[in-house]
């Protein structure tokens, strides 16, 4: 299996600005509808940047072994 080398920057990238969104999120959210519902709003948004994130890594790592090749763009 090959992996498109501008995955990562792409998972990375993405990962930071899902970050910052669920704290916009949860920073408007509390203004709006409260504390609870700003935290229960923003948390899929978090996890989602977390996954983004995890997946970056572990797919780094897969190619810095050599179980996964890179294709050059």
């Amino acid at each position: 299996m090959e992996v498109d080398q501008g995955l990562f920057p792409r998972l990375m990238v993405g990962a930071f600005a899902l970050a910052i969104l669920g704290f916009m999120v949860r920073g408007f959210g509390q203004l709006v509808v409260g504390s609870s519902t700003a935290r229960l709003v923003a948390t899929p948004v978090f996890i989602l940047g977390v996954v983004c994130a995890v997946v970056g890594f572990v797919l780094s790592v897969l190619v810095k072994v050599g179980v996964l090749d890179t294709e050059e763009r």
